[in-house]
């Protein structure tokens, strides 16, 4: 799909034109991720308000550019929290299309509360990418963005899969009392 981003975008602005549409679109996922040159993606998830009028346009450009119908898709708008606009870069701005992404970090948070296999794995890269240099740090950059306490257990091994084991075996060793404070108040919050 990445070939095909602008064209796909700009042929789906043009058939929203001719209908008389507007769209915004928030990308999450792969397209984000590809762009920051992890991995490769070929649907694109985003967030939008989805209607028949809306779906017709989206279909017609799939169609067009003899691609997966499905190459644009809200089917994570039910399991994610929208990113608030202000925090997203506008990377296509057409007469009847806006496209937005939020940063890595929050897609990082997305794949947190997912946690899939995958999504802890992309977390990792995420981290090496951004260079976030401890667990404190990417908790606090998400709190900022609205994830309210994602599992430290996930956060600690996306850590171990960013930089190895033996960092993750130092940083506890270098926070052990810090760690069990924070997994007692968990508990005793429970």
């Amino acid at each position: 799909m990445s070939d095909y981003e602008y064209e796909a975008f700009s042929e789906l602005n043009n058939r929203l034109k001719q209908n008389n549409l507007y769209l915004k679109l928030i990308c999450v996922g792969g397209l984000v991720m590809h762009r920051f040159g992890m991995g490769t993606t070929v649907a694109i998830d985003a967030l939008y308000e989805e209607t028949q009028e809306i779906r017709e346009p989206i279909k017609d450009t799939g169609d067009h550019l003899n691609i997966d119908e499905m190459w644009l898709n809200n089917s994570v708008q039910n399991m994610n929290q929208i990113p608030p606009e202000n925090i997203c870069e506008t990377i296509y701005d057409f007469s009847n299309l806006r496209v937005l992404i939020p940063p890595l970090e929050y897609i990082a948070g997305m794949k947190l509360s997912s946690a899939r296999e995958q999504d802890i794995q992309d977390v990792a890269g995420i981290i090496r990418i951004k260079s976030i240099d401890s667990p404190e740090t990417l908790l606090r950059i998400l709190d900022g963005y609205g994830f309210k306490s994602p599992d430290e257990s996930l956060v600690l091994e996306s850590f171990g899969r960013a930089y190895g084991m033996d960092w993750l075996e130092n940083y506890y060793i270098e926070n052990e009392e810090e760690i069990n404070n924070r997994i007692r108040n968990s508990i005793s919050n429970s």
